[in-house]
């Protein structure tokens, strides 16, 4: 997966940069066909803000906002919004695709008479 990082008047340490990557890789399990991820740092006055984008093949990007006192702090907050997605998207694939019968459908028995 190819990860984009953009950084707007500012400068992101690399422990920081480190643990994004580790974290965006780690978003593979959910979502193993993920193209690419851009995230984009910026500083308005007092706050970080932190946008992470995930695309993925077979549909919409996925996309979550955070804001932080510390860029550490935005950017997991942003990223567990991310991770929510996907287990939600995944879910809702897993649930379209399961036969009928584990769907929850009323599924009918018959008891026999004596």
């Amino acid at each position: 997966m190819e990860v984009t990082i953009t950084a707007r008047h500012c400068s992101i340490p690399d422990i920081v940069r480190d643990r994004m990557i580790r974290r965006i890789q780690r978003l593979d399990r959910y979502e193993p066909r993920a193209t690419a991820a851009h995230v984009n740092f910026e500083v308005d006055s007092r706050l970080r803000r932190v946008e992470a984008r995930l695309d993925a093949a077979g549909g919409p990007p996925l996309v979550a906002h955070a804001e932080g006192p510390t860029f550490r702090g935005a950017l997991d907050r942003a990223l567990d919004r991310l991770e929510r997605q996907l287990k939600r998207r995944r879910d809702r694939r897993r649930r379209r695709r399961a036969p009928a019968s584990t769907r929850g459908a009323a599924t009918t028995t018959e008891e026999a008479a004596p």
